[in-house]
């Protein structure tokens, strides 16, 4: 680079360090550090240590306003720090100043790098680490992934390399999720947003709307969760990413089961998508078919999957969705043989929940699948407990409507009301609650067309001419116990 050249780039960089400090007195803390990377950008480009240190000490102290930029503040620092080593002592002394005052009760501080790690040395252990996570795929390997994930984030630090980071800090999300270890969850979401920030990846943007609207779905946001769908899906076809389509069903199929609207139009667009797909996906149609009102089809799809249900592979990231969806086809089809294999299963998973990755949809606590086959085994005890599991550990994890599921199970093992089966109970119950019949289905998890069955069945068994006369009645029961 000419003289001139970097002189004029250095001069710009300089000044938009002038705008940051001069946004961050006036309070506009994130104009502040948009001019702070545009500067620290530039100084990497350049190669000027001494730039990068002034451009992370151009936004001042800790502000909770601000804390969504703390961890991204913290990392500009280390890396700073690091591209100082022993030229300038005092600057880098004042930016590990910076960083401790920055890192506030409400973050963690990073560790620095104890040695760095050149670029092709870092190349060589990123593989050999992506390799152990391969191999620690599905369930049993949730413990070695989050270890590999937090060797891999380290070996970012020591690097500098923030994809590196970010793929780190995205499979501790995917372990934590399937953990359900919520506080910890929110904090490495907070570091891989900073880190998405500084890439500036349009892909690394995707996987990160796709996370924020698993996030809407599981906290049962559904007036945030279409947009938040949209948003992904957009940000997939802008970085050109070739699962955007099939990570958009995934979503659009979970919102339809929530809320009961779209399920023949999506079973359609399942049918085409696993056409191709191995034999066991036809599992995912089987749910689709069951939850639109098409009970005899989706058993027709069990009967010809259950021979080969064991046959999932153990290190996959959806064996635990893969086994949800047969366990409700299972016991669709009144196959308690095929039921207590699954059963049998997930067992060994009962402390995990249900997911393949935080990009993509929730399925709730393992437990509350143990609980359903329980309950259609008739093991009452034991669905008794596993419900009370679950909607323990969906509190927990803050996912209102699996722990809602829970505990309306959970009341549906405790009695049967009269001439109604379990499920008849679970709706009459509803029913004296004001449920409609969509809040109802959403509550049970089945379709809406499913619980008007349900009602007209109801209806009919006790003779009674409406919904009031039922709500009457359930009242009059538990008032009568």
């Amino acid at each position: 680079m000419r003289t001139d050249e970097f002189e004029s780039r250095s001069a710009e960089a300089r000044s938009r360090l002038e705008t940051a400090r001069s946004e961050a007195r006036s309070g506009a803390v994130d104009r502040a550090w948009a001019a702070a990377l545009a500067a620290a950008r530039t100084a990497r480009e350049l190669g000027d240590a001494g730039l990068l240190g002034r451009a992370a000490l151009a936004v001042g102290g800790p502000d909770l306003a601000a804390r969504h930029l703390t961890a991204a503040r913290q990392a500009l620092c280390l890396e700073a720090m690091a591209a100082l080593g022993d030229t300038d002592p005092e600057l880098r002394e004042l930016v590990g100043e910076h960083l401790t005052a920055i890192s506030t009760a409400w973050s963690v501080r990073p560790a620095e790098p104890v040695r760095p790690v050149p670029p092709d040395e870092a190349e060589r252990r990123s593989i050999a680490l992506q390799a152990r996570h391969a191999r620690a795929l599905g369930p049993a390997g949730t413990g070695e992934r989050l270890a590999v994930a937090g060797d891999l984030v380290g070996l970012g630090d020591a690097a500098g390399d923030d994809h590196i980071r970010a793929w780190g800090r995205l499979w501790r999300l995917d372990a934590l999720q399937q953990l359900g270890l919520r506080v910890e969850f929110h904090t490495e979401l907070t570091e891989l947003a900073a880190l998405v920030g500084r890439l500036g990846s349009p892909v690394w943007r995707w996987r990160l709307a796709s996370v924020h609207a698993s996030l809407a779905l599981i906290e049962d946001r559904l007036d945030d969760v279409g947009a938040a769908i949209a948003e992904a899906r957009a940000a997939g076809e802008s970085a050109g990413a070739p699962d955007t389509s099939f990570l958009d069903l995934l979503f659009r199929h979970a919102l339809a089961h929530r809320t009961g609207d779209g399920l023949a139009a999506i079973e359609a667009e399942v049918r085409l998508a696993v056409a191709d797909g191995p034999f066991l996906a036809q599992g995912w149609r089987g749910r689709v078919l069951l939850r639109s009102g098409r009970a005899a089809e989706a058993v027709a799809v069990w009967r010809a999957l259950a021979p080969h249900a064991a046959a999932l592979p153990p290190a996959s990231a959806e064996v635990l969705v893969a086994e949800a969806g047969h366990a409700e086809l299972a016991e669709a089809a009144g196959d308690r043989i095929g039921a207590e294999a699954v059963r049998r299963r997930l067992r060994p998973f009962a402390h995990l929940h249900v997911t393949a990755g935080a990009t993509t949809p929730y399925g709730g606590p393992v437990a509350l699948v143990l609980g359903r086959l329980a309950r259609f085994l008739g093991d009452a005890p034991g669905a008794a407990a596993a419900f009370t599991d679950a909607a323990t550990r969906a509190d927990a994890f803050y996912a209102p409507w699996f722990a809602a599921a829970a505990r309306d199970a959970l009341a549906g093992t405790e009695l049967v009301l009269g001439p109604l089966t379990r499920r008849e109970t679970e709706v009459a119950r509803l029913l004296a609650e004001g449920a409609s019949n969509r809040s109802a289905a959403r509550r049970l998890g089945v379709s809406e067309r499913t619980v008007e069955q349900h009602v007209s069945s109801v209806l009919r068994k006790l003779g009674l001419p409406n919904r009031s006369a039922v709500a009457g009645w359930v009242i009059r029961g538990r008032a009568g116990r």
